[in-house]
């Protein structure tokens, strides 16, 4: 019977998705986030001393990054001009970079200060919104999932008020599982906060979208992506799910078949995925060409998927964070 679904899904998918794509028409993408969107500001601010290796020519991964990825595919550039996206932000105002190095630099902020420092007012621009990785994972930030969801709301309020028409926002990927916390004594913590978190954005994008009905607000599931992966990673073109590609000794040979390239980010080929399936959430009539098979599939049931979860998930919410 599995094997029954599997075959009809792959036969749904091919029909559904054209061969070419045309895409949503924007005038720009200006991208607020943390290390998984940074073109190479902090690789600038620090000198680059990070990230500590030169394969991605400043970003934290060895090539092109999901931003990258859908900017080709939308047929838009994407330049730090527009992409204030600096490694190391919290969806606050603090910056988990920022303490380890022994002078203070400004340009290592949170996205609530990239937003406030960097406003641009384009209804017809594309804004992306991904953070809350750092809040969780540095040493000094508080694990509080309310306040992370708070300061999202907020800061997408904030890219409304301006006048943004189109918002994407990814949710997170299970942070208990990357390759710095898997198998820790905080993997299974970061597995709830991870949950907790997804659950209350999730919750608020809904409650967003609602209030605002003029607004294309879209939720990038990159966590339903991420456990699709793992959990078949031969239908992707991974053989290793678990660990980095880079350590502080050696690269791997064939870092196209690991999901991470160093401790916590993707390699440009995980990179893709996402920018795969940011392309078919923010143009849902078309796709472009992905990876495999099975990658398209997972994008539409991702985005069909996303859409009865948020029926319910504003209760979820509640109960969770009660809980946290």
């Amino acid at each position: 019977m599995k094997k029954f679904l599997i075959i009809s899904g792959l036969i749904l998918g091919s029909s559904l998705f054209p061969i070419k794509a045309i895409a949503a028409t924007f005038s720009q993408i200006i991208v607020y986030g943390d290390s998984l969107s940074d073109l190479g500001r902090v690789s600038v601010a620090t000198g680059g001393a990070a990230p500590p290796y030169t394969q991605g020519n400043g970003k934290f991964s060895n090539g092109n990054i999901w931003i990258e990825y859908l900017a080709d595919s939308l047929g838009i550039a994407t330049t730090p001009n527009t992409n204030f996206a600096v490694g190391g932000a919290t969806t606050g105002t603090a910056n988990t970079i920022q303490p380890l190095i022994s002078i203070t630099i400004p340009a290592l902020v949170g996205v609530q200060q990239e937003i406030i420092a960097n406003p641009i007012s384009d209804p017809d621009a594309l804004y992306v919104v991904w953070a809350g990785a750092n809040d969780y994972l540095g040493s000094t930030i508080p694990t509080n999932p309310a306040v992370s969801i708070a300061n999202l709301s907020s800061e997408i309020t904030t890219l409304i008020s301006r006048g943004a028409k189109n918002i994407l926002v990814p949710n997170l990927a299970d942070l208990g599982k990357l390759p710095a916390t898997l198998n820790t004594t905080n993997s299974a913590s970061l597995d709830t906060l991870t949950l907790v978190h997804n659950t209350g954005l999730a919750a608020s994008i809904n409650s967003l979208s609602q209030a605002n009905p003029g607004v294309n607000l879209n939720l990038l599931d990159v966590n339903s992506l991420f456990n699709q992966v793992v959990n078949n990673p031969s239908s992707f073109g991974f053989d290793n799910v678990t660990n980095q590609c880079i350590t502080a000794s050696s690269v791997c040979g064939t870092p196209d078949t690991y999901l991470f390239w160093d401790y916590m980010h993707p390699t440009t080929a995980g990179h893709k995925l996402i920018g795969e399936l940011a392309f078919n959430t923010v143009s849902p009539t078309a796709a472009p060409e992905p990876t495999t098979m099975l990658g398209s599939i997972v994008a539409f049931g991702s985005v069909v998927a996303l859409k009865r979860k948020m029926k319910s998930s504003k209760l979820k919410a509640k109960e969770l964070v009660k809980s946290a």
